[in-house]
């Protein structure tokens, strides 16, 4: 009789927390900037690139690094007990909504548009 394996198993939460640590992930503190926000959103998707980081993890691993205004805004939008969490697309989708105002979107949309042209 073949030896029995035992499934695989992921990483757990300690060690993705470990590991995206090591990175040095920026904090995010709400600022009303725009750029900033952009820039960080940036390189939390780098860092998840680079660390083959499940799904699972990202909204735990990028919240984690919230702070100030951020970290208050986050508790608004967590899912109640019993409620399915956020997806990392659910996420970003509310933070471009509360942190890239569409107006704001456009205009740097259209100054992308003018330098291109020109």
């Amino acid at each position: 009789m073949p030896p029995r394996r035992d499934p695989v198993v992921g990483p757990t939460t300690l060690e993705m927390i470990c590991q995206f640590n090591k990175l040095k992930p920026a904090k995010f503190s709400g600022e009303t900037d725009p750029l900033a926000y952009e820039e960080w959103m940036r390189r939390m998707e780098n860092l998840f690139e680079v660390m083959d980081c499940p799904e699972g993890f990202k909204v735990r691993l990028a919240t984690h690094h919230f702070e100030k205004e951020a970290e208050f805004w986050c508790g608004t939008v967590k899912p109640r007990a019993g409620e399915p969490a956020l997806t990392w697309e659910q996420l970003k989708t509310l933070m471009d909504a509360q942190y890239y105002p569409r107006d704001m979107k456009r205009e740097k949309e259209q100054e992308f548009l003018r330098l291109k042209q020109g």
